[in-house]
């Protein structure tokens, strides 16, 4: 796969973060596929393997934002087997908060599928929206 290909599938992946269809999910990752949101918080472990992400992501963005995350991707760069995006969201959470959110993502490829995902957001603005 080349670099401009693994960008493009790295961009639709992160971009289903919007429509949280767990087929998209599906279709994009390894059998073992791991994602971590990286964060000190119990309420968010990491999700281990495909099916579980696929359905488990889906069904826990469309409860959290039920109007859309309305993550909008700023920069996608590639290299070797690895892709990093940096991007925000600005929405409203299921509980009528204001959800203004700045993320990075890091993202592994194994050939064609990626492998790994990690989310890195600020933890504190999660707590406050959806933890107090």
């Amino acid at each position: 796969m080349t670099q401009a290909e693994q960008k493009d599938r790295a961009i639709r992946f992160l971009e289903n973060f919007n429509h949280a269809d767990p087929a998209v999910f599906a279709e994009m990752v390894t059998e073992d596929f791991r994602f971590e949101i990286v964060s000190g918080l119990g309420e968010f472990p990491p999700l281990i393997g495909r099916d579980n992400f696929a359905a488990t992501e889906a069904a826990t963005l469309r409860r959290l934002f039920p109007q859309g995350l309305k993550l909008v991707l700023e920069h996608v760069m590639c290299d070797g087997p690895f892709a990093v995006a940096t991007a925000s969201a600005d929405t409203i959470a299921m509980n009528g908060r204001a959800y203004r959110q700045r993320y990075c993502f890091f993202l592994r490829f194994d050939g064609e599928l990626i492998a790994e995902g990690r989310e890195y957001n600020d933890t504190n603005l999660v707590r406050e929206v959806f933890l107090a």
